[in-house]
C-alpha cells in the first residue's frame, strides 16, 4: 500500500510538470513553423525553379511601330530591356527594325539564308545570340543567316516581308518557321488582339488579293504604345507612397521568388486548355481553316523559286502538322518536322508560361535544321 501510494505520488509529480503551453507560446511556435516553411520554399524555388520578375516592373507594351503595309514593324535602332515572368533579355534592332545585326543588301561571297516567322523565330525569351538562327550562322561557315521574323506576324505578313525586304538580300534559302497561331489567330484575322489592324489576303478566283492597305492608323493608340514601350524595365517611374501596398510590393515583395510564383498561379490557373488531338478534330474543319494558309505558302514558294531561292518550312508540331506535311509533299516544298528532335526531352525546352523555346530549345532546333541541310546537300 505504501509502495502504491509512493508510485501514485511520483506519477502525479511527473504529470504535474507537463503543462499546456500558453496561447502566446503556441502562436510563436506556429509563426516560427510558417517562417521556416516559407524560407524553405523560397530557397527551393531559387535553387531548382527560379521564378523572379513576375510583377516587378514587368512590361506594359511590346515595342513595335505602325507600318502602312505590314500593320506594324520593329522599331529601328531600338535598344531596350524586355521583362516577363519567365525571363529578361535585351531587344536590339538594326536600322531596318529587325532584331538582327546590320546587313548589306549587296551580297558578298557568303551564301544567305533568310528566316521568316513570328515571336518564336524572333527569339521571345532569349538573347539574340541564343536563337536558332544565330546559332546556325556561327556553325555554318560561309553562310549568313538573316533573321527577318517579327513577334505577332502570320504567314500573310511573312509573305509581305519576303516581298518588301527578304528578296532584296538575294537569299539562297528561305526558312519559314510555321506555327499553329498562323492559322488560328493570324491569316484568317483582320485585327490582332481585338485592337491592332493588320493587312490580310482574300481569295478572288485564282488570285490572292491584298486588303486593308494602307493599314488604318490610330495615332492616339500608337502614341500611347510608343510611350509605354519606352518605359520598359526602367527602375523608378511613378513613385508610390511608402504607405501604399504597391510601394511595398514593388520594392520588397516582388524580390521574392515564392511571392512571384504564388502571384502567377493565382493570376494564371495551373490548368490550361489543351489543344485538341488530331483524332478528335474534324479534318474537314481543319482543311477549311487551312485553305488560305496553303495559298499563302504556295505564293511564298513561287516567289522564292522565281528569285533563285529554295523554301524550307520548319514546322512546330500542332494539329495542323499532318495537313501541312501532306501539302508540302504535294507541292514539293521542303519540310522539316521539328517534333522528333524536341520530343521526350527530360530538360525543359521552353519557358513555363509563354511556351516559347528557351536557349536549350533553340539549340536543338538549330542542330535539327543544320542536320537537315547537310543531309539534303544544301551545305
Amino acid at each position: 500500500m505504501g509502495l502504491m501510494s509512493t508510485y501514485e505520488v511520483d506519477m502525479r509529480g511527473i504529470m504535474g510538470t507537463v503543462r499546456k503551453a500558453s496561447p502566446a507560446k503556441r502562436l510563436c511556435a506556429l509563426c516560427g513553423a510558417v517562417v521556416i516553411t516559407l524560407a524553405t520554399a523560397e530557397m527551393a524555388l531559387r535553387l531548382f525553379a527560379p521564378f523572379s520578375d513576375y510583377t516587378s516592373r514587368s512590361i506594359r507594351s511590346f515595342p513595335d511601330q505602325y507600318h502602312p503595309i505590314l500593320g506594324y514593324s520593329g522599331v529601328p535602332r531600338l535598344d531596350t530591356l524586355f521583362i516577363l515572368p519567365d525571363f529578361r533579355h535585351r531587344i536590339v534592332n538594326n536600322s531596318r527594325g529587325f532584331r538582327d545585326k546590320e546587313r548589306d543588301y549587296e551580297k558578298g561571297d557568303r551564301k544567305r539564308i533568310a528566316v521568316l516567322g513570328d515571336s518564336t523565330a524572333w527569339g521571345w525569351g532569349v538573347e539574340a545570340e541564343d536563337r536558332f538562327s544565330d546559332i546556325m550562322e556561327r556553325q555554318l561557315k560561309g553562310w549568313e543567316v538573316i533573321n527577318l521574323a517579327q513577334a505577332g506576324y502570320s504567314t500573310d505578313q511573312e509573305l509581305l516581308v519576303l516581298e518588301t525586304e527578304g528578296l532584296t538580300y538575294r537569299p539562297d534559302l528561305v526558312i519559314l518557321l510555321f506555327d499553329r497561331n498562323d492559322v488560328v489567330e493570324g491569316n484568317n484575322a483582320k485585327i490582332i488582339d481585338g485592337i491592332q489592324p493588320k493587312p490580310f489576303f482574300v481569295e478572288e478566283g485564282d488570285r490572292l488579293v491584298l486588303k486593308n492597305t494602307p493599314v488604318p492608323c490610330d495615332r492616339a493608340y500608337w502614341m500611347k504604345k510608343t510611350m509605354l514601350a519606352q518605359s520598359y524595365g526602367v527602375p523608378g517611374g511613378d513613385r508610390d507612397s511608402r504607405r501604399s501596398w504597391r510601394y511595398w510590393r514593388e520594392e520588397y515583395f516582388t524580390k521574392s521568388h515564392l511571392y512571384n510564383w504564388l502571384t502567377f498561379r493565382l493570376s494564371h490557373p495551373v490548368w490550361s486548355r489543351s489543344e485538341p488531338s488530331e483524332a478528335k478534330s474534324d479534318r474537314r474543319e481543319l482543311e477549311k481553316s487551312m485553305r488560305l494558309t496553303k495559298r499563302l505558302l504556295k505564293e511564298i514558294d513561287s516567289l522564292c523559286t522565281q528569285n533563285g531561292a529554295r523554301l524550307i518550312i520548319a514546322d512546330i508540331h500542332s494539329i495542323y502538322s499532318p495537313l501541312l506535311q501532306d501539302f508540302c509533299r504535294e507541292e514539293k516544298i521542303r519540310y522539316v518536322d521539328l517534333d522528333p528532335p524536341l520530343r521526350r526531352r527530360i530538360r525543359p525546352i521552353a519557358h513555363r508560361r509563354v511556351g516559347h523555346w528557351n536557349r536549350y530549345g533553340h539549340r536543338i532546333v538549330a542542330e535539327a535544321i543544320i542536320d537537315y541541310l547537310r543531309k539534303s546537300d544544301y551545305i
